[in-house]
């Protein structure tokens, strides 16, 4: 058997408004043959989907259904765009379309500038015309001129009293001032006072003549004070307590007739007295002669304020220098018989090692100032170095106080060399040493050529026979004093140092 399914696809028109295209219904065929013998089922064929397919593309048929329940979709191409056809005659204009909705409010204009108004000129018109008023200017910069007619003349008056004038008082006023006119009265019975400033007074006229002298007047009553006469070498002498009544007398003779002397003072009398002090011994009173020594032994002279203050440091120095007096031997506790260290030791240092002196001070005592001795080499190239304060607890050295780097410390041989505490880093400025504590004090120096120091020397220096009061501990390796350290027993060194 065969089937024959025809689509006719419908007339399209398009029209833009100026051409119109119109394309003619096309046929699609689709013939289906079956052959053998007719069986005894039924076919049944439908139309599926219709697509456009592109321009110039292949049409087809696709069976979406069954071999006896067919349902075919077509694809059929686009024909290709004609060519465009002639114009159209123009069509009969529309009527008018509704009013459009009132579309939103613009934006504000930009402020227009003020209007002004000003007074031109003004007219007397005459007497019963109509007023005016003109704009001569601009409708936003007005400039009105103005005409104003004159009244009518009104009727004459009654005659009025005849008007007087009286003049009231009259003031002289101070030189210099403005004259004045005030009516005290009324407008018809006029009474004037007048203020009439005086004049300025006229320069001083030319001095007169002498007049001739007058009588010789009356003498007088004797007035108080020095009574005449007296004569060469008299003197003035009270005669009582009355005021001014004194007299002249002549002095009575006098003089030194001897002088004695007591004690220390002895005198050689006479007229002339020579006079002498003994000189003061142990047991006597006496002069004295005053010295600056330190080491006189003498009886007969006595100590300056500067010989005193000498003492006195040297004393001072001998109590902070007490502890190298005591010395133990190892642990025993043994005291020794002398003492043992002289200052004559001229110790080596090395870069970065820390040197730590023990001192044990007998007095409480306020430090404020660090010493260190240079022996007979001194420093060169230090890129730092420093004096310090260590308290120890056990074998761990903490530092309570310092100087300020000094890379001029050391540099020159047998010099003495003390630096103040310095605040820096949250230091003291000064230090509270406690009797019978013990503290440390201590230097550091880096760099290229090291100082000698001035050390005490042991006699008898080994490792246990070494002084608590002189003990000395080293760090190595250091670049600054350490804030806290633990230090190594030097055995053969004790450095020598000052606080004040």
């Amino acid at each position: 058997m065969s089937v024959s399914v025809s689509v006719t696809k419908q007339t399209v028109t398009i029209d833009d408004g100026r051409d119109v295209v119109t394309v003619s219904p096309v046929t699609q065929t689709v013939s289906v043959a079956s052959t053998g013998p007719q069986g005894a089922t039924v076919v049944s064929v439908a139309v599926g989907t219709t697509t456009t397919g592109a321009p110039g593309g292949t049409a087809s048929v696709t069976n979406s259904g069954s071999s006896t329940a067919g349902t075919f979709n077509f694809t059929i191409p686009q024909g290709a765009q004609g060519a465009t056809g002639a114009a159209g005659t123009a069509g009969a204009t529309g009527a008018t379309g509704a009013t459009g909705a009132t579309g939103a409010t613009g934006a504000t204009g930009a402020t227009g500038t003020a209007a002004t108004i000003s007074v031109g000129t003004t007219t007397t018109l005459a007497a019963g015309s109509a007023a005016t008023v003109v704009n001569v200017g601009s409708s936003a910069a007005g400039t009105f001129n103005f005409g104003i007619p004159q009244g009518v003349a009104g009727s004459a008056g009654a005659a009025g009293a005849a008007a007087t004038i009286a003049v009231g008082t009259t003031s002289t006023l101070p030189a210099g001032s403005a004259a004045t006119v005030t009516n005290t009265g009324s407008s018809s019975a006029a009474v004037f006072a007048f203020g009439v400033p005086q004049g300025v007074a006229g320069s001083a006229g030319a001095t007169g003549a002498t007049g001739a002298t007058g009588a010789t007047g009356a003498t007088g009553a004797t007035g108080a004070g020095v009574v005449v006469g007296g004569t060469a070498g008299q003197v003035l002498a009270k005669i009582n307590s009355t005021d001014y009544n004194t007299q002249w007398v002549t002095p009575s003779g006098g003089g030194v007739t001897s002088v004695a002397g007591t004690g220390a003072i002895s005198s050689s009398g006479g007229t002339a007295p020579v006079i002498s002090i003994a000189n003061a011994g142990t047991a006597t009173v006496g002069a004295v002669q005053l010295t600056n020594s330190t080491s006189s032994t003498s009886t007969t002279t006595a100590a300056t304020p500067n010989s005193v203050k000498s003492a006195y440091d040297l004393a001072n120095l001998a109590v902070m220098l007490a502890g190298w007096e005591v010395y133990t031997f190892g642990n025993s506790g043994v005291i020794a018989s002398a003492p043992r260290f002289v200052l004559t030791t001229n110790q080596t240092n090395t870069s970065g090692v820390v040197v730590h002196t023990r001192l044990v001070p007998h007095k409480d005592f306020t430090v404020s100032n660090l010493t260190f001795v240079s022996f007979s080499t001194p420093s060169s190239g230090l890129t730092l170095c420093r004096f310090g304060i260590y308290t120890r607890s056990g074998t761990t050295f903490t530092l309570v106080a310092r100087t300020a780097s000094d890379t001029t410390l050391f540099n020159t041989a047998n010099t003495k060399y003390t630096r103040a505490l310095d605040t820096a880093g949250g230091y003291p400025a000064t230090y509270s040493m406690t009797a019978g504590s013990e503290y440390f004090i201590s230097f550091i120096a880096v760099g290229t050529t090291m100082p000698t120091t001035l050390a005490a020397s042991s006699r008898t220096n080994t490792a246990a026979n070494v002084a608590t009061g002189g003990q000395t501990y080293t760090q190595t390796g250091q670049t600054d004093l350490p804030a806290s350290s633990t230090g190594t027993l030097a055995t053969t060194r004790a450095e020598y140092a000052e606080v004040s």
